[in-house]
């Protein structure tokens, strides 16, 4: 008996002397090795924003800024983007707000990502200043990075009722 408890304590002993205690951190995802490449598609990349017969408002992408992350609730990596955009007054009117919106849309459909998604913005421009460059809030996409050039693509959306049409 005697024997039968000093091998347990003697296999417990070297099961102790094995373990080997792990890092029990919180898991830290290795940073990205690359954001995404975002295109602006030349065919939404202008809009004229118009009042009544008069064209009151260009409105123009310049360029874009953005970061991307690892999102540790879906296990993706999700880019945050938004376009820097130009609006210049192409005539006297009183309108002080200019209302447009924009989408962001991966390359690859929304059977394994996100798809196409809308963004609203709005640009005070006080009467009697003429052109204002502005960033809207940054949209947020789940992206398949590096799998395609480009990876995003973003534009402005045209709106039949704010009176805008594209320009090429």
């Amino acid at each position: 008996m005697k024997e039968k408890s000093l091998l347990t304590i003697l296999s417990i002993g070297l099961c102790a002397c094995t373990f080997q205690n792990k890092n029990l951190e919180p898991y830290e995802p290795d940073p990205l090795v690359s954001c995404p490449t975002v295109g602006i598609r030349a065919e939404h990349k202008k809009l004229i924003q118009s009042q009544g017969n008069q064209e009151a408002f260009l409105i123009e992408i310049i360029g874009r800024e953005g970061h991307c992350y690892y999102d540790e609730n879906i296990f993706k990596e999700k880019a945050v983007v938004a376009p820097r955009v130009r609006v210049k007054r192409l005539s006297n009117t009183n309108i002080e707000d200019v209302h447009f919106s924009y989408y962001l849309e991966t390359h690859e459909g929304p059977a394994n990502y996100l798809g196409q998604k809308t963004y609203f913005a709005v640009v005070n421009m006080p009467k009697g200043v003429d052109e204002v460059y502005y960033t809207p809030a940054k949209g947020e996409l789940t992206v398949p990075l590096g799998k395609y050039n480009p990876d995003i693509y973003m534009g402005l959306n045209e709106d039949q009722s704010d009176l805008q049409e594209r320009v090429k």
